[in-house]
């Protein structure tokens, strides 16, 4: 019997357009001889399943799905939530709760990962480099004299929740300090400033299936803005990624090692990518971030990394709800 499966995607961010298209894609893709796939379009309190012009509500009390006479329970659920509430631990709390199998990270690890301050300071525990950086919640704190007498320019300022670039600005002037503050702002209540680490934008996926890790080949990545902010992430013509990287086999290691090392220790779950910078100066590796629910249109690096490993999409996708099944059933 196939197995009912809700992709979840949308969500309450900047990235609820990237979602939407992730989750598409995953309907899309799934295999139609397993799976029989739902995408449940969650924005806000607006939880929704559309099909032929004809729209449903979740019932938020068990997850559940009526359409017409029939009542459906799901499988399994694939998250395609970026950022809230998927991807910061909300909603796999509610999976949690329900003991409904979830293709993501657990909510204490989406929680602590999504906060990029509080998961730098944890991954520096594990002596992984991070760069030096100040956080500041929206109450009048960051003031660009005070950010300057202790972080060196360069600086990135940037949202402490968030992803896919959007919100950050990248400060070379200590007079652009001031606006950039104001723009990080309006994304969360708390930012972020970084200072800027230059070298090579590398990344590395991971794919845990039934205790048996897969790490994805290195990428790189080279943007042709001054950094790889929101558009460059979703316009193929303004980046391009290497996969894999041309880096020496010794860094190809440390990468790989770093990654496999922080998903155990932070206890990652499904597919997760891995972000850093690799500094040719002092021939450092620095941790920038971890994205526990990944893009997966068919533009975004964790596909293209799967298929350079001999993996489709759609056997990707099944082995995260297969895994996500298992995982359950422990």
């Amino acid at each position: 019997m196939k197995k009912k499966i809700a992709i979840v995607a949308g969500g309450d961010s900047g990235e609820y357009g990237i979602s939407i298209k992730s989750g598409a894609v995953v309907a899309e893709t799934l295999d139609p001889e397993k799976f029989e796939a739902f995408l449940v379009q969650i924005k806000g309190r607006d939880w929704f399943y559309e099909n032929d012009g004809k729209q449903w509500q979740v019932n938020k009390t068990d997850f559940s799905l009526k359409t017409g006479k029939e009542t459906i329970y799901f499988d399994s659920v694939f998250c395609a939530i970026h950022g809230t509430p998927g991807e910061n631990g909300k909603l796999p709390a509610y999976f949690e709760m329900l003991n409904i199998p979830f293709t993501s990270s657990g909510s204490i690890t989406s929680a602590l990962t999504f906060n990029k301050n509080l998961c730098n300071r944890v991954v520096a525990s594990w002596q992984v480099n991070v760069a030096n950086s100040l956080q500041f919640f929206d109450d009048g704190t960051a003031k660009p004299e005070k950010i300057l007498s202790a972080l060196r320019l360069p600086l990135f300022v940037k949202p402490n929740c968030g992803g896919s670039s959007v919100g950050i600005s990248k400060v070379n002037k200590a007079d652009e300090l001031g606006k950039a503050i104001q723009i990080a702002f309006r994304e969360d209540e708390e930012i972020l400033i970084e200072e800027f680490v230059p070298g090579r934008e590398l990344t590395c996926g991971v794919l845990n299936y039934k205790n048996q890790m897969t790490v994805f080949p290195v990428t790189e990545i080279v943007s042709k803005k001054e950094f790889f902010d929101f558009e460059a992430k979703y316009d193929p013509s303004l980046a391009r990624e290497i996969v894999p990287a041309e880096i020496s086999a010794k860094l190809e290691i440390k990468i790989k090692e770093t990654s496999a090392f922080l998903y155990r220790k932070l206890n990652c779950k499904g597919v997760v990518r891995f972000d850093y910078i690799y500094s040719a100066k002092n021939r450092k590796l620095y941790f920038l971030e971890v994205n526990t629910v990944p893009g997966l249109t068919r533009e975004s690096i964790v596909p293209k990394m799967a298929r350079e490993s001999g993996i489709s999409l759609q056997e990707l996708f099944t082995m995260m709800i297969e895994d996500s099944i298992w995982r359950n059933q422990k």
